[in-house]
């Protein structure tokens, strides 16, 4: 089903074209912001926005892998309500048009009636995009369409995305904020087990920079073969590697949230020593493990979803690597015998409503290695036991 991906491939950077349009065009990227209401807002910020692009690139590829592959756009989820309301208080469905003049019309309705606006976004949107990558043109595997599910970031790390700034120094080959910590994230899995087969982040502020992975009954391929691919961009090539001068008592390197919680920053200090990055966006983050940029991604709240962690999970399996629950982990006796909790994908949260029900609600762990993996939880383990007793 390597069709599928390649459409993947080409509706990501179609979107990616669309939430560029959107952010270089400052008239334009004025009108675009609208505060999400109550059920949809991310508890972690105190304000969370909802942008038309966001809801323009969802739709994107909800219409361009609906009518390529009927069917599928109908078992497309994401992130986004697509309904707007605006000054007049009209409550507007967004979906696109099938010709520009339609998308115009429709997008006018949502932008009080800026023409300019309109036309400008609806001339993305219907615009063609070719984009492929070869290395999938040799793959043939058959995978049954009528168990996938996809989901959708349309743009993950909204915030950076509005805010951001695109001149910020990295670190170690990390950007710590800005645009470069902005990503598309779409992640294919299978509807009746809920596992990961296919994913595709699509680094926003570069064009024509996608990362994908497949992995099907003992089909593994990936973008990244050799492990670390070449990168468009200078700034990024500076790719952490064992670091000799700390690699004795600190072998591992984690990448965190800045809103880590300090029982987790403390213990990881302890295992990571300075090799502990703090970065914007979820998906960014786990794109940081999949580049082989540090060896973990670890986060213990509950704010990140489903649409955050599929794309990267995936990807992550096709590398022999996964994204696991870091409390189950945690929990896990060591001698029990049980495998690693893997997250899945198909079923909600009990008894949570609106988002929640989607919330990677034990925290996240996403690795490269399974044998690094359980080498670094013992590490943790020993450090977490005693600072959790004086919390």
């Amino acid at each position: 089903m390597s069709d599928i991906l390649q459409e993947l491939l080409r509706v990501s950077e179609k979107a990616a074209n669309i939430a560029r349009a959107c952010r270089q065009q400052e008239a334009l990227f004025q009108l675009l912001i609208e505060e999400k209401k109550e059920g949809e807002k991310n508890k972690k910020f105190a304000v969370d926005f909802k942008t038309l692009a966001d809801v323009l690139v969802q739709e994107v590829i909800k219409e361009n892998m609906e009518n390529k592959f009927p069917g599928l756009g109908k078992k497309i989820f994401g992130e986004e309500s697509n309904e707007f309301t605006n000054d007049l208080g009209e409550k507007i469905i967004m979906r696109l048009g099938p010709t520009e003049e339609e998308t115009v019309a429709l997008l006018s309705k949502v932008l009080n009636g800026n023409e300019l606006a309109s036309e400008a976004l609806a001339k993305v949107v219907h615009q063609d995009v070719f984009f492929s990558d070869p290395a999938l043109d040799s793959v043939e595997i058959n995978i049954p369409q009528d168990i996938l599910g996809i989901w959708v970031d349309p743009i993950d790390s909204t915030y950076q995305y509005i805010k951001g700034s695109a001149d910020i120094t990295p670190n170690q080959g990390i950007f710590p904020s800005g645009l470069q910590c902005v990503t598309i994230l779409i992640g294919v899995y299978d509807l009746q087990t809920g596992v990961p087969l296919m994913g595709v982040i699509n680094h926003l502020l570069w064009k024509g920079q996608c990362y994908w992975g497949l992995s099907y009954l003992g089909t593994n391929i990936h973008s990244l073969l050799p492990p670390i691919s070449a990168r468009n961009n200078s700034e990024t090539q500076s790719h952490v590697t064992q670091n000799p001068s700390s690699e004795g008592s600190h072998p591992f390197s984690a990448v965190i949230s800045t809103s880590e919680k300090e029982t987790i920053k403390g213990a990881l200090s302890r295992v990571c020593g300075e090799r502990i990055f703090p970065a914007a966006g979820a998906g960014y983050k786990s794109l940081c493990v999949v580049l082989g940029l540090v060896d973990i991604y670890i986060f213990s709240e509950d704010t990140t979803f489903k649409w955050d962690s599929c794309a990267a999970h995936a990807i992550l399996r096709a590398m022999g690597g996964g994204m696991v629950d870091l409390k189950e982990c945690l929990e896990r006796h060591p001698d029990s015998g049980l495998g690693l909790p893997q997250l899945v994908y198909h079923m909600g949260n009990e008894g949570a409503a609106g988002v929640d029900q989607w919330a990677n609600k034990g925290g996240l762990i996403a690795y490269r290695s399974e044998k690094q993996l359980e080498t670094f939880l013992s590490c943790l383990l020993q450090h977490l036991a005693p600072v959790a007793t004086h919390t």
